[in-house]
């Protein structure tokens, strides 16, 4: 975590907190079920630009304002370009969905573990978002629900859904998931492994707190690691992989938090994580 005192940027749609060491990134836009506008769109790459290059926190926390997680793409921004003859909708998506995707990509550039709390309906890009995150706990009350929902109105999906999905759950299963496109409870959630945890609604934030504080202590150098190492995981071969794994491993010697936590391990003590 840098020791640099860093302003948080100034957003309309998103609050972001950081305290103690955790970050909490709440899609603001309650009125709308967090839909994601273009303007939210937009912010959400600074926010997750800010975590990835300033480090101003040791875990993050996403969930939503009010009752939902987020509904996926505001459908009246779709609306608005399918009734005015002066919008050209298809190139307006695109350049939204180029921008979703940016932020996508800066999410997960973020090095700390980053925990989805999902605390209402998580639909469309809504669900691509929680997706993309690294843990995701999920509230049990009836309302929520996990829906890829692009195909209820004949649109493809996007956000990553297609990426991540595959992941989780496996290339066949999430076909099928994708085609029947079902609303899924809280409980075949966790069954299906989208999400790890579902706890009493009330509990939801303390819960997912509690969890970045225990990943908080853990090495920021092991953590970044992890991270980078899975997400490649699949994009090469074995012996490509390897060899990252070579460098890496060796990397990590050359930190202060290695060799620290070594010395504590073999005087039968706890290794303490700087960062450093």
């Amino acid at each position: 975590m840098s020791n640099v005192d860093v302003t948080p940027p100034a957003l309309k749609t998103i609050d972001i907190d950081v305290t103690d060491g955790i970050g909490t990134i709440t899609l603001n836009r309650p009125d709308s079920f967090n839909a994601m506008s273009p303007e939210l769109i937009a912010e959400l790459t600074v926010v997750f630009s800010w975590f990835a290059d300033y480090e101003p926190a040791r875990a993050v926390i996403i969930t939503g304002a009010g009752a939902a997680f987020c509904a996926g793409g505001d459908i009246n921004w779709f609306r608005k370009g399918i009734e005015d003859p002066e919008v050209n909708i298809v190139a307006s998506v695109r350049q939204g969905a180029e921008a979703l995707h940016l932020g996508i990509v800066e999410l997960q550039r973020v090095p700390m573990p980053v925990i989805a709390a999902i605390n209402g309906p998580a639909a469309g890009a809504g669900l691509s978002l929680a997706l993309a995150c690294d843990l995701r706990i999920c509230s049990d009350a009836s309302s929520t629900f996990l829906a890829c929902a692009y195909g209820r109105i004949g649109a493809s999906p996007d956000g990553g859904m297609t990426y991540f999905l595959p992941r989780v759950v496996g290339p066949s299963r999430a076909l099928e998931i994708l085609i029947n496109d079902p609303n899924i409870t809280a409980v075949a959630a966790l069954e299906e492994g989208l999400v790890s945890e579902v706890v009493p609604h009330d509990e939801l934030m303390e819960r997912a707190r509690a969890k970045a504080v225990k990943l908080a202590a853990k090495s920021p150098f092991y953590v970044r690691s992890a991270k980078r190492l899975v997400h490649s995981s699949l994009d090469h071969t074995l012996t490509e992989h390897l060899q990252i794994e070579r460098h890496a491993i060796a990397e990590s010697m050359a930190t202060e938090d290695l060799r620290n936590a070594v010395t504590a391990f073999l005087d039968g003590g706890s290794a303490e994580f700087t960062g450093n």
